[in-house]
């Protein structure tokens, strides 16, 4: 990492640059769709498409390198005989097989080749030879859900619950057999192009190369070869538990659901054991809270997934299954207000009444209104000392009274407050004590401080609410949400070349998606310039302009794509 102010090196973990003493930049990683690739290891003698060929005979002809992924090189296939085409997954030859793994290969896949689903890719055969350890599978053209949301960055709720039902019913048909995916993600699923087919790829490979599963040791091969994606994995998987069920796989299919419906996954961190902790010990992230469009029902689902022990998540993805499909059309439960009561008391005086029932008619007629009153009151609809601050920015705010903070709001939340009577909805009183302050994003903080106060109280269903929108003093802001899909890490300078430029003094790194780096002045021709981190503020750079009519207006958001 390089200073953005003298271009010196910081040396990794220093808060401040060594030659000037500036902050060292913001590494904000928080919403990265996947970790950066990992570096191709030695080139051997023989390439493998080579060797590769030798081991499956004349039969088969290797066309090309389809993909690399953690653990496995794709080759496309063509079979000779039967004029069709497969793929050949091979794993790195850099894993330490031992005779007693290789067995285990070759056990565990007889047991998946029970596997017959319509969501689930089957694997043909396996083979060994060359030094090379292989299985291979039909060919699928499209693309990987991981490559999806890299492209796209999240869907609807619609458009991932048709995604998702195909992996459960897979799931579900796997572990009525005892079998477990032990690595669920986005790259393991495939999105087939003509068909639009959901399929689940590469069933129980973590578990064929996992020496822990028999010895029940830690879940790593002599390589230090990680067996699990830390992003998706369950507490249970992280601590090395040998005997794992189907309720991992849960877990792993929570977290899933969640990047698919806001763009990033539940948990993310600058290491491994980072991420881990925040599994271990890390509240459970609030879907709707992060994305308002998501329904509760839905965020409520994905949290059961992403309990922390098993025993609190769905117990079967039959069980899973029928939540997702019973939650668009189940009705949520409502609080009877003041005045729905009310007309329904006035209703019932047209009913004719038994004379010797008629005082319990009247005693239940005033409960209810009383019941519905107190009701009211709480949810903030009757009483001047109840008032709601709405959040519509994408950062969190706090709510201060006296300088003091009372509370803090998440993106796109509302907080109860509790207002004196004195203050009314005019500015005079307690109300004209509180304040609001943007939670900056990043350590050290970047984006400009934002600080106001509590804006007028407005009548909103009832309601008494203060909207917190990115103004302060008659200016505006804006949160540009940027996605890198350059080579490189990128440092941001907003409105270059103005008296109002500011340098965000961040990193956002390559593959980054929607990357959070706080709030800047918005004028209708501010621009935003991206620079190659290598040479900060100096090097070649990426202008963005023209994107003011496309800020939000009560959120300030605006996607920016490099």
């Amino acid at each position: 990492m390089t200073c953005p102010a003298c271009r010196a090196e910081i040396p990794t973990g220093s808060a401040f640059c060594p030659a000037c003493g500036n902050p060292s930049p913001t590494v904000i990683t928080n919403e990265r769709v996947a970790a950066a690739p990992q570096p191709a290891s030695a080139p051997t003698a023989v390439p493998t498409a080579e060797r590769l060929a030798r081991a499956l005979g004349p039969k088969y002809q290797v066309k090309r390198l389809v993909g690399r992924g953690g653990f496995a090189e794709v080759y496309e296939l063509w079979d000779q005989d039967l004029d069709r085409r497969l793929a050949c997954k091979v794993l790195h030859p850099e894993i330490a097989w031992t005779p007693g793994m290789l067995t285990r290969f070759r056990q565990e896949a007889k047991a998946l080749a029970r596997l017959q689903h319509p969501a689930i890719l089957p694997i043909h055969f396996i083979g060994e030879g060359e030094g090379l350890v292989y299985y291979v599978m039909p060919f699928v053209q499209g693309e990987s859900l991981a490559d999806a949301l890299r492209r796209r960055g999240s869907y609807s709720p619609d458009e991932a619950l048709r995604i998702a039902e195909p992996i459960l019913e897979a799931l579900a048909h796997a572990h009525a057999q005892g079998l477990v995916h032990r690595d669920i993600k986005p790259d393991n699923v495939m999105l087939e192009a003509k068909t639009g087919r959901t399929l689940l790829v590469d069933f129980g490979i973590a578990k064929l190369l996992d020496p822990g599963s028999a010895t029940g040791g830690a879940p790593k091969t002599a390589t230090g070869f990680t067996v699990g994606t830390v992003q998706y994995m369950s507490p249970e998987q992280a601590l090395g538990q040998p005997n794992l069920d189907g309720r991992s796989d849960l877990y792993a299919f929570g977290a899933m659901l969640f990047q698919m419906v806001t763009g990033a996954p539940p948990y993310d961190g600058n290491s491994s054991a980072e991420i881990v902790g925040k599994h271990l010990a890390d509240p459970i992230p609030i879907a709707s809270d992060v994305n308002a469009r998501i329904p509760r029902w839905l965020s409520d689902a994905i949290v059961k997934c992403l309990a922390k022990q098993p025993e609190g998540r769905f117990q079967t993805a039959d069980e899973a299954l029928a939540a997702l499909r019973r939650g668009p059309t189940a009705g949520s439960a409502k609080l009877v207000d003041a005045a729905t009561v009310e007309r329904r008391v006035r209703r019932s005086d047209a009913v004719r009444l038994r004379p010797g029932r008629f005082g319990w008619w009247v005693g239940g007629g005033l409960a209810l209104v009383a019941s519905g009153l107190l009701l009211a009151r709480g949810a903030g609809f009757v009483g001047a000392g109840v008032a709601f601050a709405h959040n519509a920015l994408v950062e969190p705010v706090e709510i201060l009274l006296d300088g003091a903070p009372i509370d803090t709001v998440r993106p796109d939340a509302t907080a109860r407050l509790a207002v004196s009577r004195g203050g009314g909805d005019g500015a005079g009183g307690g109300r004209a004590e509180l304040r609001w302050r943007l939670i900056r994003p990043g350590n050290p903080p970047i984006g400009e401080a934002l600080e106001g106060p509590l804006p007028a109280f407005q009548r909103l269903r009832g309601r008494r609410v203060a909207p917190i929108v990115p103004e302060v003093g008659g200016q505006s802001y804006f949160a540009p949400l940027v996605t890198n899909t350059t080579a490189t890490d990128i440092t941001i300078e907003v409105n270059p070349g103005t008296q109002a430029a500011v340098r965000c003094n961040c990193l956002v790194p390559k593959g980054a998606v929607r990357t959070h780096i706080g709030y800047y002045r918005l004028y209708r021709n501010s621009t935003i310039a991206a620079y190659n981190n290598a040479h900060p503020y100096l090097g070649p750079h990426v202008d963005r302009e023209g994107f003011a009519p496309r800020v939000a207006l009560r959120s300030g958001a605006v996607v920016l794509v490099f």
